[in-house]
Order: structure tokens, then sequence, then C-alpha cells
């Protein structure tokens, strides 16, 4: 083949090269990627926590979980706890949202909690108490929990409203803020004494 007729179909094909680049308009700038605030996620978590004697102390199940390196939190959502703070107590705790810092223990429930208590030295059977609310603070190292927004608990049949709440976990003990109690009585049943 000549050399020419090689030049000239080269020269063709860049002809053709150039129009088709002009056409396709002007190439957008490089996306700038920053740096993300989460340094690792995970789905479907199974975590047990023990303490110092090596017993477990909680069992903590999250649909996802992602970890935050700046501030140290783990975010969760979708959580259930199973949480034994002593041989005395037991505690199922369920959230929509949660933080919890692993160095201080602080954890942080919110988007709705449940918090459902068992005494497990009762040697009668007691109904456990169930508390809900839509955020709980609390730490898991110290074991105390408190909510500053109002909470709803029920136990067995009794329920009434409160606008706080501070829980021992280790040993039970709640306190409540401002009660509010409906009190219904039994119908009045007029029967002759004799």
């Amino acid at each position: 083949m000549n050399t020419r007729v090689l030049i000239v179909l080269a020269l063709i094909i860049a002809g053709i090269a150039g129009w088709f680049f002009q056409q396709q308009g002007k190439i957008s700038p490089p996306m700038n990627i920053e740096a993300s605030e989460v340094d690792y996620e995970a789905t479907d978590i199974k975590a047990v926590q023990t303490n110092e004697q090596g017993e477990t102390e909680y069992e903590l199940k999250a649909t996802s979980l992602t970890h935050n390196p700046k501030t140290n939190e783990d975010v969760m959502s979708g959580i259930t706890m199973n949480w034994k703070p002593s041989d005395k107590q037991r505690y199922i705790i369920q959230s929509g949202t949660a933080t919890i810092s692993q160095e201080s223990g602080d954890l942080h429930l919110y988007n709705g909690f449940s918090l459902v208590s068992e005494d497990k030295t009762a040697t009668t059977k007691i109904e456990p108490i169930k508390v809900t609310g839509q955020a709980l603070k609390g730490n898991t190292k110290s074991r105390q929990v408190y909510s500053e927004q109002p909470v709803k608990v029920e136990q067995g049949l009794n329920r009434f409203e409160a606008s706080s709440m501070t829980a021992n976990l280790e040993t039970g003990e709640y306190e409540f803020g401002q009660v509010a109690v409906t009190f219904t009585p039994a119908k009045r049943q007029d029967k002759s004494l004799f």
C-alpha cells in the first residue's frame, strides 16, 4: 500500500475523532472526594461484652453499625440489648437508634426505646417492669440510665406516666418525676349485707 494513502487515511480518522470529541461537549471537572466520617460499617451485628471476671455482661444485636473515628462512637440502628448488670437484675432494651462509646461507656438511645426489667432473685412471680419513651441516656460502666423526656411505665395491670426517670440497673431501683396515674375504681355493686 502506498504511504500517501496511509497518510490520507490517518488524517481522515484524526478528523473524525476530533469532530467526535468536539460534539461531546466539555469534560466535567474531576469529582472531589472528601474524607468520610465513618471508618467502618457492618450489618447484622451480634456482640458480647464481658466484665472483669469474664462473665457476660450484655449481648447486643443490631441491624447496622457505623463507627465514627472523630467521636469514637458506634452508631447502631435496630438494637436489642440483653443486659445483666448484676446477679439480681436482667434487662431487655430495644431502640430504633443508639450511640455508644466503648471508652466511656456512654449510651444514648433515641427514636423510641423499651426497657423491660426482670428480678432474677424473686421467690414469687413478679411481673416485669416495662418503661417506654423517646430517648434514654446512661452509662454501661456505672449501670445508671435516665430519661429527661416523658416515659410510660407498665407492670402487670398497673400503668402510669412520668415526666422523667432515673434508674440504677444494678440494684433495680427507679425514681420517677411528676407521676400521673389514672385510677379506675371497681364498679359499685349494691348487695344486702344480711
